[in-house]
């Protein structure tokens, strides 16, 4: 690449600088910038921006448009595939969830959709004594628990037909669905999901959506606790905890903070309160009376 042949010491470095800012300015208008826009964006002399333009176009990664507007190329997708290569979900995880199982003192999963069910694929143990047993690889029904809840409510419509239709031929019952799109609503609405011993009992989580690069829900970040320390606060006060630590594992997989489905997807929240799927869903474990109805 030409850009090789920047110059050490500290006007290399302000080159470098320069440079970057071009990109981010050409990153936050992706129908082009003019020469003047990218001026007042970024503070660089035209004389120097027009020769860094020119030094970005050949390097494939700034093009000029037909009305003469310059905006990103098609070299940085190279750069941007080769990043998202080169991630590992699980690894990146781990990234935030040792630091947030260190700050609520509880444990943490990561778990992607499989049709009905949760897949766990990454653990952070509790530093108590006392917590919950799981291991990486064990599977819970999706609908009771908090990170299928959450990926659910962030999926296309079509998945959450696939999931209940598959609960369906498992059971003798059938699935409530009109309560499943209230909780769901109310999943979205919150940005976490909760699940009070719905799936098993004498445990609570609290979860929250992963997303990929282009905006799709991939997995659910959640803390789970003995309910013996979970008390009727908790979700609301690990719930936003869970949503930042999710919220910053999906920026590390490229997300901008834009999902590509669910809401417009999903059925519009009823006037209705949620209602517990511990009872809508057969097989699990019941919600107990003092909790709050629908873990919203």
């Amino acid at each position: 690449m030409r850009m090789a042949n920047i110059e050490r010491g500290p006007e290399g470095l302000r080159t470098v600088e320069r440079t970057v800012g071009v990109l981010q300015a050409l990153a936050a208008s992706p129908s082009g910038a003019s020469l003047t826009e990218l001026v007042k964006a970024t503070g660089i002399p035209t004389t120097t921006l027009h020769r860094m333009l020119g030094v970005l176009r050949g390097s494939a990664l700034v093009r000029e448009t037909a009305d003469g507007r310059y905006a990103l190329a098609a070299g940085t997708m190279t750069l941007a595939r080769s990043y998202l290569d080169g991630l590992d979900m699980r690894q990146e995880a781990l990234k935030v969830m040792r630091p947030l199982s260190s700050q609520t003192g509880e444990t943490c999963h990561l778990g992607v959709l499989a049709l009905v069910h949760v897949v766990y694929i990454e653990k952070v143990d509790s530093p108590s004594p006392v917590r919950m047993h799981s291991r990486v690889g064990q599977t819970n029904p999706a609908l009771t628990t908090a990170i299928g809840r959450a990926i659910l409510a962030h999926s296309p419509a079509h998945v959450l037909d696939a999931v209940l239709e598959a609960q369906g031929r498992l059971s003798e019952e059938p699935v409530a669905r009109a309560e499943v799109d209230a909780l769901l609503a109310d999943v979205r609405a919150d940005g976490y999901a909760r699940d009070l011993q719905e799936s098993e009992l004498g445990i609570c989580c609290v979860a929250a959506p992963v997303f990929d690069h282009a905006g799709h829900v991939v997995a659910g970040l959640s803390v789970s606790a003995p309910a013996t320390r979970f008390g009727t606060e908790a979700a609301d006060r690990f719930g936003p905890q869970v949503r930042a630590a999710a919220a910053e594992l999906s920026g590390q997989l490229g997300w901008s903070g834009t999902a590509a489905g669910g809401p417009d997807d999903a059925p519009s929240r009823p006037d209705a309160p949620a209602a517990s799927l511990g009872s809508a869903v057969p097989g699990s474990a019941p919600a107990p009376r003092s909790a709050p109805s629908g873990a919203r």
